[in-house]
């Protein structure tokens, strides 16, 4: 929602690009990267459900919070614990259905990015419906947070799950250090991690960079961008939709090549000759149906990599959250700098990224 806004927060707070998208999207990061690897780590037994709710919990404060800022230092300040809270509540449910379905778990990860692309198709269109009610992105981002306290507050009041005793946590304390340093011994589930750090380029900084570079290059209004990004979301939802749908009837090196180099092929077309919001419309969708793939191929390799340990493949993840953190902070420096055309072009990293790593999976397939 506040990506979507980034063109907004400009003018709201007399940005920069880099400030706008770059250090907003870097605010969600920061804290993350430091807290999440050992809040995942311990989220096991009788912890996980307090954590999950805790965490959808000060996800929804947050982002009241963040609508009501009256400046961009305290919008910062409440994305700082939003990225935390958000990470450790919805990775920890990601772990949970893959565990329970390890053989399909693509398609399992195919579906979860398909109701996270349904969850953002709505962001630039309700974006652009407040700014036309008169409420601009707070308006939204208010919604939003109301949405989500409602969604805390029915969690708090679910129960389920087997009680566990009071020594277990005790007694699988040894095993998690064990498997701790195990994921730092185990290079698959290092490398397919690493990989799937790229997956954010063509995500959020999509969306916060590519509104700039649309309203620069196009002069698309708020409108006009939220068709364009909605166009994106739903190339997402029909590339997830297939992945899912044929994900068990090819290899996965097959759909990683092919989806990495249709996404390169689509993206340059739409950031270079693209002149209209139609045509960015149609090669933006292209672009999200192929990109849709790579985050849930990318991310069962890493938890085929250690099955019986899901929640040290979040730590390992997050841990590795770090490089991540730095994307908006160097795209945000090359949009300052030599210019945002610049700056999109350094997100063709992930479908080359993906098509790279095709080979590796390729060769791993033939042993």
């Amino acid at each position: 929602m506040v990506p979507s806004g980034a063109p907004e927060l400009l003018s709201a707070f007399d940005l920069t690009p880099a400030r706008a998208a770059g250090w907003t999207l870097f605010a969600y990061q920061v804290l993350g990267a430091l807290l999440e690897p050992p809040l995942l780590a311990m989220a096991h037994g009788r912890r996980e459900r307090p954590m999950r709710v805790a965490g959808l919990a000060v996800l929804a404060l947050t982002t009241l919070a963040a609508a009501l800022a009256p400046s961009y230092w305290l919008l910062l300040a409440a994305l700082m614990l939003y990225g935390p809270a958000s990470g450790v509540g919805v990775n920890l449910a990601q772990a949970a259905l893959v565990s329970a379905n390890p053989e399909r778990s693509e398609a399992v990860l195919a579906r979860w990015t398909f109701l996270g692309y349904a969850g953002d198709l709505l962001a630039p269109a309700a974006v652009a419906l407040s700014v036309a009610l008169g409420f601009g992105w707070r308006g939204a981002l208010f919604a939003v947070g109301l949405v989500a306290l409602a969604q805390a507050v029915a969690a708090s009041r679910v129960t389920g799950g087997a009680e566990h005793g009071p020594g277990e946590d005790e007694e699988t304390e040894a095993p998690l250090r064990e498997a701790l340093r195990a994921a730092l011994r185990c290079r698959p589930l290092l490398a397919w991690s690493a990989v799937t750090v790229l997956c954010g380029l063509l995500d959020e900084l999509l969306v916060g960079f590519g509104a700039i570079w649309m309203t620069e290059r196009l002069g698309a209004d708020a409108t006009e961008r939220a068709a364009i990004l909605s166009a994106w979301v739903v190339g997402g939802l029909l590339g997830s939709a297939l992945l899912e749908r044929f994900a068990s009837r090819f290899r996965p090196s097959t759909l990683l090549a092919v989806s990495g180099l249709g996404c390169a092929v689509a993206y340059s077309v739409w950031l270079m000759l693209a002149s209209t919001w139609v045509t960015s419309a149609l090669m933006l969708g292209l672009t999200g149906m192929f990109s849709a793939a790579h985050y849930p191929l990318l991310r069962a390799r890493a938890f085929a990599a250690m099955p019986d340990r899901p929640h040290i493949v979040l730590a390992t993840g997050s841990l590795l959250g770090s490089l991540d953190m730095t994307l908006p902070l160097l795209i945000g420096v090359v949009a300052d700098g030599p210019g945002i055309f610049a700056a999109m072009l350094m997100l063709l990293a992930q479908p080359v990224g993906v098509a790279l790593s095709a080979v590796a999976a390729r060769r791993s397939e033939r042993r």
